[in-house]
This record gives C-alpha cells, structure tokens and sequence, in this order.
C-alpha cells in the first residue's frame, strides 16, 4: 500500500483511538509527559513504514506499549505523583469520595503490573479486553484474569468510606 494511505489510515486510528493510546501508555511510564512522548514517538515511527501493517491497530498500540516500556527502562524512574487523576472528575465529587478515590489510586499503584496496567485501561480508558489483549500481546482470557484478580485485591484493601 503507499505511505499516503498509511499515513491517512493512522491519523484516522489516531483521531479516534487518542485517549486509549494515551492512557495504555500512561498505565507503564505512570507519568503523563512520559505517555505522551511515548504516543508521538510510535506515531513518528510507524509513519516512517514503507507498508501498512496487516493489522495497523494492534501494530500501533503495541508500538505505543513498546515505546513506553523502552521510556522506563531509559529513565529508570517513576513519578511519585500519580497522573491516573487526570481522567477522574474530582470537582463533582465529595471530601470522602475524594479520599477514596485517593485510597484507590494508591493501592492501584501497590498491584502487580499487569493487574495495573489491565485495569487503568479498562477504567481509565474504556479498553475492552480485546483491545488491551492486543496491546499486551496476551490471550483475551489471561487479560480479564488480570482485571479479575486486581478488581478482587483493590476491594481487599480498600473499605469505602461511610457515606
């Protein structure tokens, strides 16, 4: 296929999957500067392809994945500060359920990376497990596995506040 179909197919994938993109990145680097970085630099690159990828999709999203975890093995660090909040609106929100929501975030942070990563782009990015399956390169099965058992640990660890 030419570049130019190439290059209008990934900025069509890109208009419509920006946030998921975004977000699988953010789930790795757990840093927001980080995840955008690592979301335009796999947009650089596979723009650089001569062919479309059989699946340009999964191909950009494993990209983006790819281009994160190279992020944090280059940094070797990870923001104190959690960036999840970004997609949580707090201003509607009460006192408690923003303690809550603070008590969530920081024992997200204490699962397994996988569990993690599973349920940010679940929650955080309407990921289906289809989708995050294609990203992490993981049987859909395995995925919602993942989900299961950090939904269970988060609930373990976490009692809501009285209301």
């Amino acid at each position: 296929m030419p570049t130019t179909t190439l290059h209008s197919e990934l900025i069509q994938l890109f208009e419509t999957k920006q946030k998921q993109l975004y977000v699988a990145a953010l789930s790795i680097t757990r840093n927001q500067a980080a995840a955008e970085d690592a979301v335009l630099d796999a947009m650089l690159a596979i723009s650089e392809l001569q062919q479309t990828p059989e699946n340009l999709s999964a191909y950009v999203y494993r990209t983006v994945r790819n281009k994160a975890l190279h992020t944090v093995k280059q940094s070797k660090r990870f923001s104190s500060d959690s960036e999840y909040s970004n997609f949580i609106d707090t201003q509607s929100q009460s006192a408690e359920q923003q303690v809550f929501l603070q008590q969530v975030l920081k024992q997200l942070e204490e699962l397994e990376s996988n569990q993690q990563q599973v349920l940010i782009m679940k929650l955080f990015g309407d990921l289906t497990f289809d989708e995050i399956a294609e990203i992490t390169a993981n049987n859909p099965n395995t995925v919602a596995s993942w989900y299961r058992r950090g939904l269970q640990k988060l609930k373990e660890n976490i009692h809501e506040p009285a209301l």
